[in-house]
């Protein structure tokens, strides 16, 4: 996190109404991103003159990207810190105690619940209230694993704050994670252990801020899609073959298992298809791109991305 920067983030009683976050609320937080949103509606009036006419603003609200190290909380059954934020994103958390945390698609991602967002700059305070988002990976070779997030929220001004104290943060709880590298990292995809390079995920953006009268809200709704990139080494096509699976339409499987240690384990499943793929060369290596559209197992599961915790 750089200086003079703080994101605290809490779960709303109430729909909407601020909850106050406060130091025990921080969040390990990499490249913040506030930016304010809006459209400026058009006059067309007919005039004598070629200028442009004032518009007006409208359907304000704000919007809120950052990253978080993907991390067990060393426990196993226990959530993690970064748990809540995956609730408000419309996924399910599954706890098994002592043995496990899953997050995987909700049923229903209109009834996720909202928070509060804190974000100070400097000496400024941006306030979201009522957000909701998107969660993706993002997992590179060598670098730590990642969680993306991407919220939008009901804008309040921006206000004057005081000076950012050591005080204003508490972050028991709150761990930083570990490279994926040979020895903590293993992966295998569509049966196969290809040399992993990069993986994304992302989801389709079915966050939807509605302002009209009756009306000011921040939604989960429609079409929920999941979409990735995988990088990794070109194995023979005997071994793995990813223009004859693209082909035949075939749904395969990935998992990317990361860490060693009990209650520290992190487990990214996927089901997938994949695009016809391309093939380049990197310092006298064979590596494979190929685009990934996640799919269900079947009409009526969820089952097509998750992220267990053991």
């Amino acid at each position: 996190m750089a200086d003079r920067q703080l994101l605290l983030i809490k779960q709303e009683t109430v729909e909407g109404t601020d909850a106050a976050p406060t130091a025990t609320d921080v969040v390990w937080a990499e490249g913040v991103q506030f930016t304010p949103k809006g459209d400026r509606s058009k006059t067309t009036v007919d005039k004598p003159g070629v200028g442009p006419v004032a518009g007006k603003l409208t359907g304000q609200y704000g919007e809120l990207t950052f990253n978080v190290p993907l991390t067990a909380s060393g426990t196993k059954g226990t959530a993690p810190k970064w748990g809540f934020l995956a609730k408000f994103c419309g996924f399910a958390e599954t706890i098994v105690a002592t043995t496990s945390v899953t997050y995987a698609p909700a049923a229903d991602p209109s009834a996720s619940p909202s928070g509060t967002i804190s974000w100070r700059e400097g000496r400024r305070t941006h306030k979201l209230t009522m957000a909701r988002g998107r969660l993706g990976l993002k997992l590179d070779e060598n670098q730590r694993p990642m969680l993306t997030f991407s919220f939008k929220g009901l804008k309040t001004a921006v206000a004057d704050g005081a000076v950012i104290a050591q005080a204003d943060a508490t972050w028991t709880g709150w761990v930083d994670a570990m490279p994926i590298t040979q020895g903590r990292t293993t992966f295998t995809v569509a049966g196969a252990a290809a040399p992993f390079r990069s993986l994304s995920i992302d989801q389709g953006d079915n966050v939807v801020f509605s302002d009209r009268p009756n009306q000011r809200r921040v939604d989960l709704v429609g079409e929920r899609i999941f979409s990735g990139k995988l990088k990794c080494g070109t194995l023979l096509p005997s071994v793995l073959n990813f223009e004859t699976l693209a082909e035949n339409d075939t749904v395969s499987t990935l998992a990317l298992v990361h860490g060693a240690t009990a209650g520290n384990i992190i487990t990214v499943n996927a089901r997938f298809q994949n695009s016809e793929p391309s093939y380049s060369d990197d310092k006298g290596l064979d590596v494979t791109d190929v685009d990934l559209s996640l799919v269900p197992s079947a009409l009526n599961t969820d089952d097509d991305l998750s992220i267990a915790l053991t």
